[in-house]
């Protein structure tokens, strides 16, 4: 019998990603054994159907694999062994170019904030510069790039603010944070649906971010690391 081609696509990008299915100090172990897989996948066929799941539909929610790609991201559905022994599927997202860049911006004492729609709650958010390090970029390049992009921010150097996970328990890719201070800003960046760039006092943020306007998590954290490294 001639392979699965969706399973051998899955284990050949294991053997070239080894980072991504490490099991040395991993609490919840990959299982990469085919037969390990084929077990997995029929019990959570089981266990859909069980639920009420259609019986194709149940066949393919348990299939194991790149279960989704676009030029942007990628899912896996990985087989998995708990600390208790128990085993079922797991889902987990990447980015293709990986982790991204995200710079808190000061212009004259003031915190520069984008207001930016956001397709994936269908809302406007206020959050800090951010985007995707490419490939011949580092951090620092992309986080300059992000700030003329975006603002058509100028910045001298800037200072890291370590690095934050945006949702551990669904997203792989983070972003590398810095705090920056601007010499100039410009228009915002239309085409991404920047619709506008808002300034506000260390004070009037603080305000905004207890009203709970605002919510992103790369501007709250990149905050919080600067007022305790007294950046702010």
């Amino acid at each position: 019998m001639s392979p699965d081609p969706r399973l051998a696509r899955y284990l050949d990008f294991a053997r070239k990603r080894p980072e991504l299915f490490d099991n040395s100090d991993a609490a919840v172990r990959v299982l990469l054994d085919p037969g390990d897989i084929a077990a997995v996948e029929r019990s959570m066929v089981d266990r859909l159907r069980a639920g009420g799941v259609a019986p194709d539909d149940a066949e393919r929610r348990s299939r194991v694999g790149i279960v989704f790609e676009d030029p942007w991201i990628f899912v896996l559905r990985d087989a998995v062994e708990f600390p208790d022994g128990s085993r079922r599927t797991h889902t987990r997202t990447l980015n293709h170019l990986g982790d991204g860049a995200a710079v808190l911006p000061l212009l004259d004492g003031r915190i520069v904030l984008t207001r930016q729609f956001r397709h994936a709650v269908r809302d406007y958010v206020l959050e800090i510069p951010r985007g995707g390090i490419e490939r011949d970029q580092t951090a620092e390049d992309a986080a300059h790039a992000e700030l003329r992009e975006e603002i058509g921010g100028v910045a001298g150097a800037l200072v890291p603010l370590g690095f934050l996970h945006g949702s551990t328990n669904l997203y792989y890719n983070g972003a590398h944070l810095f705090f920056a201070r601007l010499e100039r800003i410009g228009q915002p960046q239309l085409h991404e649906a920047i619709v506008g760039i808002e300034q506000m006092t260390v004070a009037e943020f603080e305000r905004r971010l207890l009203d709970g306007a605002i919510v992103d998590s790369f501007t709250i954290a990149a905050f919080a690391q600067a007022r305790l490294r007294k950046l702010l």
